[in-house]
């Protein structure tokens, strides 16, 4: 494979990031032993490599270290990598998020006819992705007609060829990306959305197996090549083995992998729950709006929920009573 792979870090003892980011490498060592794999990290992180975290990070053959101001959020640190990393990283590199498994050889991405190439979010047109709400708010404030795109990429997995529209991308990118970030914006997709608009839609289509995002393209699993699984989207439970945290800190404990990770690294499906729920895109879209995503929340605490339900109960005792009256 010609084309390295390139992952952005900005992690701490306290974090997981480093975990998740050890588990990805794994698979790509495991599919691809003599893959390239980048780590574009900030001073702090690196300086933090030491003991386990040392023998984690080792699994890279190259780690580029940028100075960042320590106080600075480290999400939007993160962010502030990501979007400048066709600046650091010499080279065609394939860069993906940490939150993700490698289910298969990378190297059909070195055919990819392409300054920068990505998959579509949620595997939809972005007429019926099911943010469509969300991003539209994020276009009216980063001040570009969103609503007129036919797609909308998801930045989780991104081919990036060494040419000099790449680089321009990514300097508009950084640029409205910070932004971005005096408009409270602090996702760097919708940011990435704008820079593809402002370029004339320079991003070409990935086909969904390059990013199988397991909360919306359980299709794509089967021959997926890059695995998604979506640390931050938890609502509703578990969708996946590694949704869970205890996984995360038996990797930092005993810095090795559980069986279990290792049985989903040779086959994704085992990552899955025994019982699973299918929702329609329909149902999908509804569960985006607010009054839905309150009672979710209610739903998840146990304790409002059994406040609501004795409320309910004794409203339906005096409505009994009445009618019988």
């Amino acid at each position: 494979m010609k084309t390295k792979i390139a992952y952005v870090l900005v992690s701490a003892e306290k974090d997981c990031y480093l975990e998740q980011a050890y588990v990805s490498m794994t698979s790509v060592r495991q599919y691809m032993p003599n893959a390239s794999i980048t780590l574009l990290v900030d001073t702090k992180t690196k300086e933090s490599f030491i003991g386990k975290r040392a023998k984690m990070a080792s699994l890279a053959s190259d780690i580029i270290s940028i100075d960042l101001d320590v106080n600075i959020q480290s999400s939007i640190k993160s962010r502030l990598l990501k979007t400048s990393a066709r600046l650091h990283i010499p080279g065609d590199y394939l860069f993906i998020d940490t939150d993700t498994i490698v289910a298969r050889d990378l190297s059909d991405i070195d055919g990819t006819d392409a300054d920068i190439a990505a998959c579509w979010d949620s595997h939809s047109p972005f007429k019926t992705n099911p943010y469509r709400g969300m991003c539209i708010s994020h276009g009216k404030k980063l001040n570009w007609p969103i609503e007129n795109e036919d797609t909308y990429f998801n930045s989780g997995v991104i081919f990036v060829k060494e040419t000099q529209r790449a680089y321009d991308f990514y300097e508009k990118w950084h640029q409205n990306y910070l932004e971005g970030i005096k408009k409270r914006v602090f996702m760097d997709q919708p940011s990435f959305a704008k820079t593809n608009y402002e370029m004339g839609h320079i991003i070409k289509t990935l086909p969904d197996v390059w990013n199988c995002e397991l909360k919306h393209g359980i299709k794509f699993l089967r021959d997926a090549y890059i695995v998604h699984y979506l640390c931050t989207n938890k609502e509703g439970g578990e969708a996946y083995l590694l949704n869970n945290q205890d996984i995360f800190d038996k990797i930092k404990e005993t810095g090795a992998l559980p069986e279990e990770v290792k049985k989903t690294i040779n086959d994704p499906f085992y990552g899955l729950p025994n019982v699973s729920w299918l929702r329609s895109i329909e149902e999908l879209t509804r569960h985006q709006n607010r009054c839905s995503q309150m009672l979710e929340s209610i739903l998840n605490r146990p304790k409002l929920f059994c406040i609501l339900e004795k409320i309910l109960a004794v409203r339906a005792k005096i409505k009994a009573s009445i009618t019988h009256l």
